[in-house]
């Protein structure tokens, strides 16, 4: 089977098997290649021939894909309880599924995989929104103790966020780490200039009429303004916290600025949030290139997935 769309993730990618159940209604030549599946997926790859794999007793030529949906980095492999060669193995699995994938050189990537690795460093991310125009918090990295306090004290109020995604993914089970409030007195008693074992990302907490999830397509925008209910909780990506969603405009200068800054990072797809303060300034929190947006079709109607097929057709 020559396959025309490629789905590159692991298992637990829920979105992918929506966007694969809209796909179907245009075409059927698809496959879904998860990382921690690479041990019941036969590959016969000749760098000066054909790239096929097999599954399930059928055949697909990887040679023939037009577009590669990028989800997941090959991270999640299946091993041996105990297995003492697990890390080698797994980073051998990782190359050769990059290697693989990137060989794809004649599909459109949605995103290709190396501008979606530089698109998720949040510090780039922010030093990258003051290029394009974009307002950002007050914010510090750093491993000196004595800085953060410094940090801490001169804000009214702050929060500590990961500098990665925040998402752990174990053998058993699979978690995230969100953005917290963080007393401004946290690191007063540390060991004076102790330096931490990783640095940690500092921010002004801003006090917000709405958070908003932006979501570009090639040039395609879908803005939804979201309303916790409890203003005093930071990260509304919590699911126990209870929020509202509506459709929202942005001005069109903020609009173009978000537009060239996705674009200047490689991607195709974007999920960018922001956050609208009391005094209707828009503030640029991060990006994420992976970033989910199935709730929200489901929550609005909106048109998200026909648009990702879009880029597709």
């Amino acid at each position: 089977m020559k396959v025309k769309t490629l789905f590159i993730t692991n298992r637990d990618d829920i979105s992918i098997e929506y966007l694969i159940s809209k796909l179907r209604n245009f075409n059927s030549d698809y496959l879904r290649i998860n990382s921690d599946d690479l041990n019941k997926i036969n590959f016969e790859i000749n760098p000066n021939g054909s790239y096929v794999c097999h599954i399930s007793n059928e055949t697909f030529e990887l040679d023939s894909v037009k577009t590669v949906f990028f989800r997941r980095i090959p991270s999640k492999f299946e091993n041996f309880e105990n297995d003492i060669d697990a890390p080698y193995l797994n980073n051998e699995r990782k190359h050769f599924l990059e290697g693989v994938f990137l060989s794809l050189s004649q599909a459109k990537w949605i995103n290709p995989m190396f501008a979606t690795q530089i698109a998720e460093r949040k510090i780039l991310q922010l030093r990258l929104a003051k290029q394009f125009g974009l307002i950002i918090p007050k914010t510090i990295v750093t491993n000196n103790s004595i800085k953060a306090d410094e940090f801490l004290k001169s804000n009214e109020s702050s929060i500590i966020k990961p500098v990665s995604n925040g998402l752990q993914v174990l053998t058993d089970k699979t978690y995230s780490i969100y953005t917290s409030e963080i007393e401004s007195t946290f690191f007063e008693n540390y060991e004076k200039e102790i330096t931490f074992e990783t640095p940690v990302l500092l921010q002004e907490k801003l006090q917000n009429k709405f958070d908003i999830r932006v979501i570009i397509i090639g040039e395609t925008i879908f803005s939804v303004a979201i309303n916790k209910l409890d203003k005093n909780e930071v990260d509304w990506r919590k699911p126990e916290i209870e929020k509202e969603y509506s459709l929202i405009q942005l001005p069109k200068s903020l609009e173009q600025n978000l537009i060239l800054y996705h674009k200047h990072l490689n991607l195709v797809y974007s999920a960018i949030d922001l956050i609208q303060t009391v005094d209707n300034q828009f503030v640029f929190l991060e990006i994420n290139p992976v970033g989910e947006w199935v709730w929200l079709e489901n929550e609005l109607g909106l048109s998200i997935s026909n648009s990702l097929i879009n880029e597709t057709l």
